[in-house]
């Protein structure tokens, strides 16, 4: 039993020896763009580090000093507001990805390098 137990581990240290553990590679988060437009202003901010469309609202209204106001679902993050500019029946905040609306929460939206996130305050529509 003892000369098992012994093999035992001399084997595994022969394998942490020449098979060491692989350091962890996270991929860097991506440099994108992100355009607000109010329909009477345009903002961009580009280099924003971002891994999803509402990080990136976050991080550009930060650096712009703008008041978010959100609410959690269990589908994901909906943005009711935007600096001064409140969801409405008439107006709402919809954003896009590369010109393409979003068809998941903004916090489930991932982004890739190169990406521009514009968030529009616009009338719904629907097709």
């Amino acid at each position: 039993m003892k000369r098992i137990v012994l093999i035992t581990a001399v084997v595994l240290a022969a394998f942490l020896i020449f098979f060491p553990k692989a350091p962890i590679v996270r991929s860097p988060v991506p440099s994108i763009s992100v355009i607000l437009d109010t329909g009477s202003t345009i903002a961009t901010v580009s280099g924003i580090q971002a891994e999803n469309a509402f990080t990136a609202l976050t991080t550009m209204a930060k650096q712009k000093n703008l008041e978010l106001k959100t609410k959690q679902y269990d589908f994901g993050v909906f943005v009711q507001q935007i600096g001064t500019l409140v969801n409405t029946k008439e107006k709402s905040w919809i954003y896009f990805v590369n010109g393409k609306a979003g068809t998941v929460a903004a916090d489930k939206q991932s982004l890739n390098a190169g990406d521009t996130v514009q968030w529009k305050y616009m009338t719904p529509t629907i097709k």
